[in-house]
């Protein structure tokens, strides 16, 4: 009786997930066991040669897979440093000020991706505003190389991703009694003290929900790295891309993007269960 009454409302969320998720993954894995004849053209059968090609290769494992998960770490690491101040900040505000900040979190969430890599292009090229701003306050003397640089993908990830952690933490913060961090000030701990101490665990929820759509979403970044960085930008989601669109070989992009979505899954349990521990050992502490 309750899985009639639960499978109705469900079912048109079921229909689009078979639909535009389950179903092109399993033609993606089909695909990836596929060879590739002469004139791009797919050959039906079973072999592991796709995946033999990439994981087999130190190359491709250093400069793809690592480099791939190394931007993506340090990505969202920078994001995390940046969210919690501005989450703390909105947290403690309400009324208009609260939409106006919340608004400002939410503007490279509401405009449209293309749109916004062009409008960092003209922060970031040559004579932009990044290079004026920075040569006026004299931080460097001559203009520093933004565009077709690593520099570049990784300022504009971690600001994509910084609105995502700030709303993940949001909900998170303003769950917080405010008499804990008043009472903590009261004995004398240090802000930093009651942050550490108080703040962070309750938050620790949020921030992993944070750091897994910022992570998922920097790890198969293609559209950024693209436009900002330089050609040999070998991130695994542009080399897919790549593999796809401008070489013709199927078969290769699909077994790279088995080992993209296979690897970040793993990372993702890893920090699940690293992010499990610490709770747990929070709660064993009290």
């Amino acid at each position: 009786m309750t899985m009639r009454r639960v499978l109705p409302p469900l079912a048109p969320a079921l229909t689009a997930l078979v639909l535009f998720v389950a179903l092109p993954m399993v033609w993606v894995l089909r695909t990836s066991f596929n060879g590739l004849a002469d004139g791009a053209h797919i050959v039906e059968t079973v072999t592991l040669d796709n995946y033999v090609r990439f994981l087999g290769d130190p190359w491709y494992l250093v400069n793809t897979l690592w480099f791939s998960i190394r931007i993506a770490l340090v990505t969202t690491a920078i994001s995390i440093v940046c969210a919690y101040p501005v989450a703390l900040c909105i947290a403690k505000t309400s009324g208009l000020r609260r939409n106006i900040l919340m608004a400002l979190i939410m503007a490279p969430l509401l405009i449209g991706l293309v749109t916004l890599v062009y409008g960092w292009i003209v922060i970031f090229r040559g004579g932009g505003l990044l290079n004026s701003l920075m040569i006026a306050l004299r931080v460097y003397d001559q203009p520093v190389r933004y565009m077709w640089d690593i520099k570049g993908v990784v300022i504009l990830l971690v600001y994509i991703g910084v609105p995502y952690v700030v709303l993940s933490l949001l909900d998170s913060i303003e769950r917080i009694s405010p008499y804990l961090v008043e009472a903590a000030r009261n004995v004398g701990a240090s802000r930093w003290t009651a942050f550490w101490r108080i703040v962070f665990p309750m938050t620790m929820p949020g921030l992993y929900a944070g750091m897994v759509i910022v992570f998922s979403l920097n790890f198969a970044a293609f559209a950024v790295p693209l436009m900002i960085g330089d050609s040999n930008t070998q991130m695994i989601g542009l080399i897919i891309y790549r593999e796809a669109l401008l070489n013709n070989d199927l078969p290769f992009a699909s077994a790279l993007s088995v080992i993209m979505i296979s690897v970040n899954a793993l990372i993702l349990v890893g920090l699940a269960a690293l992010f499990g521990r610490l709770i747990l050992n929070r709660l064993e502490a009290k």
